[in-house]
């Protein structure tokens, strides 16, 4: 099988089972509580973070202590095949290119401390399975510095994920029952 074939066999399986997820708001919390527990996380100012759909694991929970804390949250706005940085300044979301939620507002040049990845799997080796855009990696390798975690539900850690070798891994990867780390 081509490795292209691979990863979207991979990405329906990993659909098909995100959609079926009952306990939702338990294990986003206990991805948020995993989240937190990071001494990047616990250190960071400024983080980038996605707005979650279609059965993605959720990050409002994440968003809401952020904001509380007075960090700054920056959202993604895709622009062709780029995507800026807008800081969440509670003035609402919009859908975007793929009905995806994007924020209102002018894009930010500050750069995050932390960037949380949305994936559809990931393997013991840290690499992630992202939607096929490659808008993190192409994000990733132009801003190296921040800390990446990648947030999901344990059920989408698979043994081997098909991966390039431009493909941007993780510094950690959180689930609802434990963490990844890279070496």
């Amino acid at each position: 099988m081509r490795l292209t074939d691979e990863k979207e066999a991979l990405r329906r399986e990993m659909k098909a089972l995100r959609l079926r997820v009952r306990d939702r708001e338990e294990r986003d919390a206990r991805i948020a509580a995993a989240l937190f527990s990071l001494p990047a996380v616990q250190s960071g100012t400024c983080f980038f973070l996605y707005r979650a759909a279609n059965g993605e694991a959720g990050t409002a929970r994440i968003a809401a202590r952020l904001l509380r804390e007075g960090k700054t949250v920056l959202y993604p706005r895709v622009r062709g095949r780029e995507m800026d940085l807008v800081p969440d300044r509670g003035l609402g979301f919009s859908r975007g290119a793929f009905g995806i939620e994007e924020p209102t507002g002018e894009p930010s040049d500050r750069e995050p401390d932390v960037v949380v990845l949305p994936m559809l799997a990931a393997d013991g080796q840290l690499h992630r399975l992202g939607y096929g855009g490659g808008y993190y990696d192409r994000y990733l390798a132009a801003h190296p510095a921040p800390y990446k975690a990648a947030i999901a539900y344990d059920f989408q850690i698979v043994e081997r994920v098909p991966h390039c070798p431009h493909d941007v891994l993780p510094d950690a990867v959180v689930t609802d029952l434990r963490i990844l780390r890279r070496q």
